[in-house]
């Protein structure tokens, strides 16, 4: 028997189990991804939305990585970064990037080794890993990660069948339609088909954003997608079935277009659900809800779709420039008082700041991998 060293942190909801691995192994490569399954499995296991492992960025580590993974011709050069940000979905697969995961990493590094900013790799599964900077301030309190400049997604990630260009970076696709089988949308509609546009950016991970009130879904879906919202009316109907419904909806949206449109997203994509508030004396303020991609199901929030869904947002002309707040809106349903800080410089390089919470340290003992 294995006894494994773990944290568990979460960030807005969306929890992470994460190894240490920067003074010494834990897993053998092969074995990191088996290990995913007992970090997730809120059964059979410890439970979370994905599993973290930060290492030493040395060009050994990357050696051993390229080894098993085969994801380079040849080692990429990241010797000016200190830390390498490893992260697995609940089927071993090795996700990007993510937004609260990398704020969750930077509140460990400094609870335990005392460092208020570092230098961490990330994107480790593609040509082209991306060194950025993550931090927590000194208070302990918030932490941050600059994601850089969201990027025009890549042709490995998506193929552009449908798709127009909307500017450089954000591509927009029309008319991707979606089934249900009669009465499945009442007693909100007695359709049998939605028709969706989204616009797609990359921002360590690719994301789709929809907003409801607009870009193709039936008139008052807005009203199901952020029930119960202190933003929205009740138009009548009971809060808490207009909630079950929207989850229900999210996911089958998400799934729709992951599995439906696969050959368009062969990797899958996050899809996001956007609007923007109006409040006396506050600009800038989205509300949003995410599924994601590799977990294939809503989570409370998604650091990387709310990088998206402000980027997108301000291109559209729905907030203006600078920092903006972002309203995680299933975390809400548990946390009112929950915001995200998305902070966009000159330069369209993406700060997200926020407040991860560190749940448990514990072990776990391993029979097998």
């Amino acid at each position: 028997m294995k006894k494994i060293p773990f944290s568990k942190f979460t960030s807005y909801g969306n929890n992470f189990v994460i190894v240490d691995e920067v003074n010494s192994p834990i897993f053998g490569e092969t074995e990191k991804g088996r290990f995913a399954h007992f970090a997730t499995n809120m059964y059979f296991g410890i439970g979370s939305d994905n599993f973290l492992v930060v290492q030493r960025c040395t060009r050994k580590v990357l050696d051993s990585i390229n080894q098993v993974r085969g994801y380079w011709d040849e080692l990429p050069d990241l010797h000016e970064a200190d830390f390498i940000f490893r992260m697995f979905e609940p089927d071993g697969t090795e996700a990007f990037s993510c937004g609260n995961g990398l704020m969750c990493i930077a509140n460990y590094l400094f609870r335990t080794y005392q460092l208020a900013s570092v230098k961490i790799v990330t994107e480790i599964p593609t040509n082209h890993p991306k060194i950025i900077d993550i931090g927590t301030e000194r208070d302990g309190q918030s932490s941050w990660a600059n994601l850089g400049q969201p990027r025009k997604i890549t042709q490995d990630l998506f193929k552009p069948e449908i798709a127009q260009l909307y500017d450089d970076i954000i591509l927009t696709v029309d008319n991707l339609e979606i089934g249900f089988r009669a009465h499945d949308l009442e007693p909100f509609s007695n359709q049998t088909r939605l028709t969706l546009k989204g616009y797609i950016v990359f921002t360590g991970e690719p994301h789709m954003v929809i907003y409801p009130e607009k870009d193709g879904i039936l008139s008052g879906f807005e009203e199901v997608f952020f029930a119960t919202s202190e933003y929205t009316s009740t138009l009548g109907k009971p809060a808490e079935r207009r909630v079950d419904f929207g989850i229900w909806l999210v996911d089958r949206i998400g799934l729709a277009l992951n599995n439906t449109y696969k050959n368009m997203f062969p990797a899958g994509i996050s899809i996001n659900f956007a609007r923007p508030i109006s409040t006396p004396g506050e600009k800038g303020i989205l509300e949003y809800r995410c599924f994601e991609r590799g977990i294939f199901k809503e989570t409370l929030a998604c650091g990387t779709g709310a990088v998206a869904v402000s980027y997108i947002s301000k291109r559209l002309n729905k907030i203006i420039p600078g920092e903006n707040t972002i309203l995680p809106y299933r975390c809400r349903l548990h946390e009112p008082e929950s915001k995200i800080k998305i902070h966009e410089n000159e330069t369209g390089e993406c700060r997200i700041i926020g407040f991860p919470v560190m749940l448990v340290n514990g072990e776990f003992e391993l029979n097998h991998l």
